[in-house]
């Protein structure tokens, strides 16, 4: 299948269900679009353009993007990626940054139909988008101020500070924040990595009573299979007293859905979360 990503011819061989988010993550290298509910696409996090629409990319299986053209911030243009980091730097749209590239390409994408978008327009346009800190009117400053600066032609200069107490100052390295070049730790990798998944209980209320890991241990990729036996001393952990169990297994009853039972290391986490799916649980449901 042949597609492009930011103008670039490729051939994908792979597998036609991974997710366009994993393929650029993991085979491109490009950590703009980011990872935040995966495959849920309920945060809008991982937003890319294809062929001139936005895209939730964890949930467009690669299947469906044969002679399509795909673009994320990386792709656009020096103009406009100087533009949207400065806009939202002198703005103050751009807090932990996580969300803000996902919010630059869908402005991008607005821009492109409507140069000259009110207050409401922007704001309406980034509905999909979740930013869990600003409050979104900073960002809506942001998106204005940079469609005004594309419309005129001119560059945003930002201003000189001092850095002194009680001077405005850009907030620091916002400037890759914007653009998604600032790795958080999922954007980091080390030679001869490994990655992990976790094996969490079926039911919110139920007496564990076995666990089978072998079938998971014999998948490739696998270096191990951990479970609660593989804890030593005492595994609870809590803020005021020590009743939350690290990993729960046979014999204990399970208090919600996010009770760890098993964790799975393998070479690449697409293998440690298929692992995880040959774990096999015996529970009494309460």
């Amino acid at each position: 299948m042949r597609f492009r990503v930011n103008g670039q011819p490729r051939d994908y061989r792979g597998h036609p269900e991974c997710s366009l988010l994993e393929y650029l993550r993991e085979t491109e290298n490009i950590l703009s679009p980011k990872d935040g509910c995966s495959p849920q696409a309920a945060c809008g996090c991982c937003t890319v353009e294809v062929s001139g629409r936005p895209v939730l990319a964890c949930c467009q299986s690669m299947e469906k993007l044969a002679g399509k053209d795909v673009m994320t911030v990386e792709g656009l243009s020096p103009r406009l990626r100087d533009t949207f980091a400065k806009a939202f730097l002198e703005k103050g749209g751009v807090q932990c940054g996580f969300c803000i590239p996902a919010m630059v390409m869908r402005s991008k994408l607005l821009l492109d139909r409507n140069p000259a978008p009110s207050r409401h327009e922007v704001a309406r346009a980034l509905s999909p988008n979740l930013c869990r800190c600003t409050g979104y009117v900073k960002i809506v400053d942001s998106v204005l101020h940079a469609a005004e600066a594309l419309r005129r032609g001119q560059p945003i200069e930002l201003p000189a500070s001092s850095g002194r107490i009680g001077v405005s100052h850009p907030k620091y390295e916002a400037y890759d924040l914007v653009l998604g070049q600032h790795p958080y730790v999922a954007d980091m990798t080390l030679d001869g990595m490994l990655h992990a998944a976790l094996k969490l209980s079926d039911h919110p209320r139920a007496r564990i009573l076995s666990l089978d890991t072998s079938e998971a241990l014999l998948q490739p990729g696998v270096k191990g299979v951990f479970t609660v036996e593989d804890i030593p001393g005492d595994r609870h952990i809590g803020l005021i007293r020590q009743d939350w169990p690290l990993m729960l297994g046979p014999g204990d009853t399970t208090r919600y859905v996010g009770d760890v039972l098993a964790v799975v290391v393998a070479d690449s986490g697409r293998r440690a979360r298929q692992a995880v799916g040959r774990i096999r649980v015996e529970y009494e449901v309460l």
